[in-house]
C-alpha cells in the first residue's frame, strides 16, 4: 500500500514539473495558473512623437495577489537597435506618463522575470490595464522606440 502511495505521489510530482517545464521559474508557472494576464503589442506608431517605424515586440504582464508578485515577459522583439531600457509607465494612449516599473534583463537575454509586489505599487493595473503602457527605448530612440498599451488577454 505504501509503495502505491509513493508511486502515485512521484507521478503527480513529475506531472507538475512537466506542466511547468516551459516556464522560466516555478513562480512564473504558478503565477500563470492563479492570475489574469495583460497583453501589449508594441510598435513605433504608438510612441508619442516619433518611434522606430519598423520596431515590434509583444509583452505579457501577470499580476498575482496570491503569490504577491508581478511577472513580465517581453518577447518577439524585432528590428530594434541597442535597447537601453524597458519600462512600464502610467499613461493613457497618446499621452506620456511616469515610469512605474523598470524591467531588468534576464540572464539569458530578453526581459522575463517576476518581482515582488513591494516593487510594484500600481495595483490599479489589475482593473484598468489600458491606463498603463510598456515602452522600449534604444540608443537611436532614447524617448521611445516602441510602445504598447496593456489590455486583458
Amino acid at each position: 500500500m505504501m509503495t502505491k502511495f509513493k508511486l502515485m505521489a512521484g507521478a503527480l510530482a513529475l506531472s507538475g514539473v512537466a506542466m511547468l517545464g516551459g516556464c522560466a521559474t516555478l513562480e512564473e508557472g504558478a503565477a500563470e495558473l492563479v492570475a489574469e494576464t495583460r497583453h501589449a503589442t508594441l510598435t513605433g506608431a504608438q510612441v508619442v512623437g516619433r518611434g522606430d517605424p519598423d520596431g515590434y515586440a509583444t509583452a505579457d504582464l501577470t499580476v498575482t495577489d496570491e503569490l504577491n508578485q508581478v511577472c513580465y515577459d517581453v518577447n518577439n522583439v524585432r528590428n530594434l537597435g541597442s535597447v537601453t531600457s524597458v519600462r512600464i509607465h502610467r499613461g493613457a494612449p497618446g499621452a506620456t506618463g511616469p515610469a512605474v516599473l523598470n524591467l531588468s534583463q534576464a540572464n539569458e537575454g530578453g526581459w522575463k522575470n517576476c518581482v515582488g509586489r513591494a516593487e510594484w505599487t500600481e495595483d490599479r493595473i489589475e482593473s484598468n490595464p489600458a491606463a498603463y503602457y510598456i515602452q522600449i527605448n534604444t540608443s537611436d530612440y532614447p524617448n521611445g522606440a516602441i510602445r504598447g498599451q496593456f489590455a486583458f488577454n
